[in-house]
């Protein structure tokens, strides 16, 4: 079983803490191990609280950006990459050699992915699973085809590989999944629309605002949160909770209506968001 892997500062505890509680909630049969790569503040905030049945492994390294939101450190000189933001979403290639050292593959996530049902099935044995964009061209070609949020990996070399294209990217460690998907093109799959479905996909998406939106409907179950997108269920957004953005805050209004529709579960994390 791979493990699952993450990001957090103090500034994404909000998120973080809608992570554990949603992957907790649809996967209570077998919960994954879980790693944190985070600052101290959230390392001791773990060890204070519970938030998660499963196994939470945490190692502090992110010291240096404690106290800045992603609009401060974009401003600020970074180390490794022009801004501070680029060394840090960098990190995430460290994250991951440190979970290499004792497993042998992962699902990496952004701290503000949302589970709405069970992690979803795919092939393990590929070597790099990405999570497209699935927006209109002129707005991929600038942020990158693939979401740099969400994504499988099973090679130990994906890292250091992923880092290197970065220091030559457009766009952060986003535009570089690009070189990193041809590298790997040969053991390479995608994530289904139904994971990672971000306000991108609805706001900047292909297809109109109208379209979309109507591909979303409802099913009376237990097994996930309810909510399907073209007849599948939607197992995970990728989104602030709290936010000052309209586009976030739009997609969270859409996602919340849906949830106040559905079954006790999806209640719960809707509870949960307050």
């Amino acid at each position: 079983m791979y493990c699952i892997a993450t990001l957090a500062n103090k500034n994404a505890l909000y998120d973080l803490k809608i992570f554990l509680f949603s992957l907790q909630l649809w996967n209570e049969n077998n919960y994954p191990d879980v790693y944190i790569y985070c600052d101290l503040y959230v390392e001791n905030f773990l060890k204070d609280n519970k938030l998660y049945k499963g196994n939470i492994f945490t190692k502090s390294g992110l010291e240096k950006y404690s106290n800045y939101d992603r609009a401060a450190m974009e401003k600020l000189q970074g180390t490794e990459f022009p801004t501070l933001f680029g060394d840090f979403v960098c990190e995430k290639m460290n994250l991951m050699n440190w979970i290499f050292e004792t497993n042998e593959s992962l699902l990496f996530c952004d701290a503000d992915i949302c589970f709405l049902g069970p992690l979803p099935e795919f092939d393990v044995s590929k070597k790099l699973i990405l999570s497209r964009h699935e927006i209109r061209k002129r707005d991929s070609d600038k942020y990158g085809i693939y979401n740099a949020g969400f994504l499988y990996v099973n090679d130990k070399t994906i890292p250091n590989s992923w880092k290197f294209y970065t220091k030559h990217s457009t766009f952060f460690e986003q535009k570089s999944m690009e070189n990193l998907a041809e590298e790997f093109e040969d053991s390479l799959d995608f994530f289904p629309i139904q994971n990672n479905y971000g306000w991108w996909r609805l706001l900047q998406g292909i297809e109109s605002i109208e379209t979309l939106k109507s591909k979303w409907t409802i099913q009376k179950t237990d097994s996930h949160s309810g909510i399907l997108v073209s007849g599948l269920p939607l197992l995970s957004i990728h989104t602030h909770m709290k936010t000052n953005d309209a586009a976030t805050e739009y997609f969270n209004k859409f996602v919340k209506n849906f949830l106040e529709k559905s079954n006790k579960k999806a209640k719960t994390l809707l509870a949960y968001f307050n």
